[in-house]
């Protein structure tokens, strides 16, 4: 999983990112539990600080959380440990595990990847027969990236709200948060694809995927058939 330059990595602010993952509604995992997926092995492919690993822990035997930034990493191991998660510090394309997974699952990840069809495909190689894919990235349809302003002004519009969701000291964290310059240009150096696509794209490498609208992001299930190969959907 080649990283773009410097801006992507989250090593420089991983403790505020890991606080500001926490203070979001349903902590990043709220379409995940949505899919109701339970299962002996579980993948979570750029686990982060290890929000859904943790809620995958509940519905697997075993979960593994694969992330490149070992500060990220350290989070998760000292705050979401669970006998049954390992978290691992590689390279996507370094894992190569046999037995497989039956759920290969990534949040806002993969347009991290310089060759976005090869990771898709490597994640589609490591699912179970009968198992299930499902990946969430963003997407914006008028710039590959968004300007300043997508992120900087529905922070401050959304500031009151936040306030008396969960208080003005995290409330006021976030709004530096959104306006902190690592941040910034953490987003500012990201491209996404369109829906278009993104639905062109994620659909000729997981033929028959179920799509869904998630406002910034577009969501993608797709089952192995229990023979392997293409999904029976």
């Amino acid at each position: 999983m080649t990283q773009i330059a410097d801006p992507q990595s989250f090593d420089r602010f991983a403790l505020d990112y890991d606080r500001f993952v926490t203070l979001l509604p349903g902590q990043n995992t709220a379409w995940l539990r949505g899919l109701g997926l339970k299962g002996e092995r579980a993948l979570d492919a750029g686990c982060g600080s290890g929000h859904a690993a943790e809620a995958l822990a509940d519905h697997f035997g075993e979960v593994v959380g694969l992330d490149l930034s070992a500060p990220l990493i350290e989070i998760a191991r000292a705050k979401r440990s669970r006998p049954n998660i390992r978290y691992v510090v590689r390279d996507l394309f370094a894992l190569d595990d046999e037995d497989g997974f039956d759920l290969v699952y990534s949040h806002t990840t993969l347009h991290h990847l310089e060759d976005y069809r090869a990771g898709l495909e490597h994640l589609k190689a490591l699912v179970r027969p009968g198992g299930t894919v499902a990946l969430i990235d963003n997407v914006s349809d008028r710039h590959p990236t968004p300007p300043r302003a997508a992120y900087t002004w529905p922070a401050l519009w959304n500031f009151p709200g936040e306030i008396r969701r969960v208080g003005l000291r995290d409330a006021w964290f976030q709004l530096r948060f959104w306006h902190s310059r690592p941040w910034l240009a953490y987003l500012l150096s990201d491209r996404y694809l369109s829906r278009e696509q993104f639905r062109e794209l994620y659909g000729s490498v997981f033929p028959g995927a179920r799509f869904e609208d998630l406002g910034f992001a577009l969501g993608m299930v797709w089952r192995a058939s229990a023979g392997g190969g293409e999904s029976t959907q």
